[in-house]
């Protein structure tokens, strides 16, 4: 089993996720998904080091991307991500925030900053909203965040006994998915729930895809 000393550094945990498998399984995952975005705005919080908005800052021309983390050294490996995938430096904003006040950013330069609401096209995180002081209220504020119409995606832990022992070895204390889809269901979006496929191993042991879509009609 991984240690949760990882998370402790972003060379250390970039290296086993890809060692493992674990970011070449996400990808086909991602590449799988079709959306239906022009040049999106697009919010990774709680990014680690950048897999999920990068992948996304790459795929659509156009776009740019919001980062944040608690960490600031993995700010600064997602920019280093970002320079060996040639993606523009100037396409991407990073901040550090807390996923309980996802809105309130701190730029690795000490500024301070709110992100408007109704801002962002796609909100992506994965397996974060679990550190949040109150899982609800964070994802309310996450769907606060997106434009009517917008979407957000969430790789989230999932429930079966290796999800829930991987959970528990890393202090991650989640709602369950019934009342995740229920908050956000709640807070205005459609939600449909994908099981990763035998294609997405090692990914498929832990991790279960969540959409939500928000309403077109303002709330």
């Amino acid at each position: 089993m991984i240690s949760p000393k990882l998370y402790r550094s972003s060379r250390t945990y970039d290296f086993f996720m890809k060692l493992l498998g674990y970011e070449s399984s996400i990808d086909r995952f991602l590449r799988s998904l079709s959306f239906d975005l022009q040049a999106p705005r697009i919010l990774d919080a709680g990014c680690g080091t950048g897999f999920l908005g990068l992948h996304f800052l790459a795929r659509f021309p156009g776009s740019s991307l919001v980062a944040t983390d608690l960490e600031p050294n993995f700010l600064e490996a997602t920019l280093a991500n970002a320079e060996r995938r040639r993606i523009d430096r100037e396409r991407i904003q990073v901040g550090i925030a807390n996923i309980s006040e996802p809105a309130t950013l701190t730029s690795l330069d000490g500024e301070s900053c709110t992100l408007p609401a109704s801002t962002f096209d796609l909100i992506c995180i994965g397996a974060v909203v679990g550190y949040a002081s109150d899982t609800p209220s964070a994802l309310r504020q996450l769907v606060d965040l997106l434009k009517p119409g917008g979407l957000l995606l969430n790789l989230e832990m999932n429930e079966s006994p290796t999800g829930r022992l991987v959970s528990h070895r890393y202090h991650y204390a989640n709602i369950s998915l019934g009342q995740m889809r229920q908050v956000l269901g709640d807070a205005g979006c459609t939600v449909t729930t994908t099981k990763l496929g035998l294609r997405h191993l090692p990914a498929k042991f832990t991790r279960t895809a969540m959409l939500a879509r928000k309403s077109a009609e303002r709330r």
